[in-house]
């Protein structure tokens, strides 16, 4: 039994003489008569662009004087001058800028804790399991978005290294 590719390959011949009209041509013959028609509707797009590109008005150009770079300069003091009059500087004042963040809660304090030791204790054992999991999302729950994010990536770093195996309910 004949492949498709076989097939198509015996009928070769006779698909490049209906092409040709009935000519028997070689290959470097029918490549040469496909590449000067490429090339004649290669040139007949070419001019139709050029006709296009002749027919649109050429556009205008604009130049612009360059002012006196010394001018600019003394502008650019002079507006800086009038900034630095109005706004002091915040560098100067003597008032401690406030942390946008308040201060963890003690409840927080003791859920980040619990969740490191959560952590810990699942490294020592190498594995993490669904009871360790529980414990940690509850402890996430209750801190800080930043401690939540670095609990989370220690996590992350402590499977992808090995450290932690993640368990499932009846592997132990």
């Amino acid at each position: 039994m004949k492949t498709f590719l076989q097939t198509l390959l015996s009928q070769v011949p006779g698909i490049a003489l209906g092409i040709t009209g009935g000519v028997a041509l070689t290959f470097a013959t029918l490549e040469s008569r496909v590449e000067r028609m490429l090339d004649a509707k290669l040139e007949a797009h070419a001019q139709h662009l050029r006709v296009l590109v002749q027919s649109r008005p050429a556009p205008t150009s604009v130049v612009m004087q360059a002012p006196d770079s010394r001018e600019e300069l003394r502008l650019i003091r002079e507006q800086l001058a009038v900034l630095a009059a109005r706004e002091p500087v915040a560098a100067s004042s003597a008032e401690p800028e406030e942390d946008p963040r308040p201060a963890p809660t003690p409840e927080q304090v003791e859920a980040s804790r619990q969740g490191q030791q959560v952590l810990a204790d699942a490294i020592t054992r190498g594995r993490w399991t669904e009871a360790d999991q529980q414990r940690f999302h509850q402890a996430l729950r209750v801190g800080t978005h930043d401690e939540r994010e670095a609990m989370e990536q220690r996590l992350s770093l402590a499977i992808n290294s090995g450290q932690l195996r993640p368990v499932l309910g009846d592997e132990h």
